[in-house]
């Protein structure tokens, strides 16, 4: 391509221009890896670049039969982990375009955040993690496990082994702190001058273990990401459970309902407004007193009129679904595991994972964690990137395949 005409595409793409001073640069980027000699005639940004990266991906496609808070419920109006990605994404981009800050950067970490989510979401995140414990594996964290797809587990180039997608220290940094769980009334980045790879390295490692690092995005835009995640899913969740008539919207605290509203599009208004006024002029992106205390009420009432209440009702009935959830998550995580120590090639952990990882038969990703006898490492990601529909399936095809 003429030299030229790539400087004025680039000039045109470019984003450091329309950001303000608290905003990550386009400069800033810094990769782990060196690119290819094809990625110098790029016009893209590397934030821009990473958003690229990151939706083409294998992991990205399977949100769309990931579970967001409901399973088990056929309502196509129902939000799945798909749509939440996108609402975090523009809820996030418009604090963005209003803080001047750097929205490829946000909206990368916004799309990716999720990936890690085990099937059945944080109900089987935690059973998941009662895996890992029992088979001397650390824990298991969703935030860790998307970074160790993007960064290990994904092929960029269909006819080599899996190395990860280079992305960014910025976005994995995003994604391995959001925790939108977390209520917090106020937060600046972590660090004055950012956060190196070592850094990086300790915080993802401290997840899979100790989990003790108390970890703070390095940028105002994965501190966006981060409130963001909590807008989009806090009413949103509230009308997903009016609908399926867990509870009614009379139900929902007073405090609640006088303060932020009682509809999704009030709650999500008045979050967003609150955040914009209280951190256009701050060193901080937040929330007023008020605001917060009703948030932190409204997270409250969620959690023990919906969430809680959800892991017991499965199609109206009230069982226990969480011991049946746990079942299942151990009968296909052991007959992986035996799959993995028999090097059965023809088992669903091979064709529709490792040959995924490396097309080869015994691939570099298999070897080395058999050497070290970290099959149960193997295994662990092969449930976690399941989708629930694919985790449903395999598990009724081991039923019957253990009852023929």
């Amino acid at each position: 391509m003429d030299p030229d005409i790539l400087k004025i595409f680039r000039l045109h793409m470019r984003k450091d221009s329309d950001i303000g001073p608290k905003a990550i640069s386009d400069s800033d980027a810094v990769r782990f890896y060196k690119e290819d000699e094809e990625s110098e005639f790029d016009i893209r940004p590397p934030f821009f670049r990473d958003v690229d990266r990151i939706v083409h991906s294998k992991a990205y496609a399977r949100y769309i039969d990931k579970t967001q808070v409901f399973f088990g419920v056929s309502n196509a109006n129902i939000t799945h982990r798909s749509l939440h990605v996108i609402l975090v994404s523009r809820i996030a981009r418009q604090i963005g375009r209003i803080l001047k800050l750097n929205t490829d950067l946000i909206e990368a970490i916004a799309l990716a955040h999720d990936i890690g989510h085990t099937p059945f979401g944080h109900l089987g995140e935690q059973i998941l993690d009662e895996i890992c414990k029992e088979y001397n594996m650390g824990n298991f964290n969703h935030n860790a496990q998307g970074v160790r797809w993007l960064s290990y587990l994904e092929k960029r180039f269909p006819k080599e082994p899996a190395k990860g997608l280079n992305l960014t220290l910025q976005v994995l940094d995003g994604i391995l702190s959001h925790n939108g769980e977390i209520t917090e009334r106020e937060l600046r980045p972590v660090k004055v001058n950012g956060k190196t790879w070592q850094d990086h390295f300790n915080e993802y490692e401290d997840a899979f273990n100790k989990n003790s690092i108390i970890k703070i995005p390095m940028s105002y835009e994965g501190i966006a990401v981060r409130f963001a995640d909590t807008i989009s899913y806090i009413g949103r969740d509230f009308e997903d459970a009016i609908l399926l008539k867990f509870i009614n919207r009379e139900d929902m605290p007073i405090v609640c309902k006088n303060v932020l509203g009682d509809t999704n599009r009030t709650i999500m208004k008045t979050l967003i407004m609150d955040l914009l006024t209280f951190s256009l002029d701050n060193n901080k992106i937040g929330y007023s007193e008020p605001v917060f205390e009703a948030l932190k009420e409204m997270k409250k009432f969620n959690y023990e009129k919906i969430y809680i209440r959800r892991d017991l009702t499965v199609n109206g009935s009230e069982i226990n679904f969480l011991n049946t959830l746990r079942e299942k998550f151990r009968t296909i995580f052991k007959i992986s595991l035996k799959d993995l120590e028999h090097k059965d090639i023809n088992s669903p952990i091979f064709k529709d994972h490792i040959e995924y990882i490396d097309d080869n038969k015994y691939s570099t990703y298999f070897t080395p964690h058999k050497e070290q006898n970290k099959l149960t490492l193997i295994a662990r990601d092969y449930i976690a990137g399941m989708s629930d529909k694919y985790f449903n399936d395999i598990y009724l095809y081991y039923k019957n395949k253990t009852h023929s």
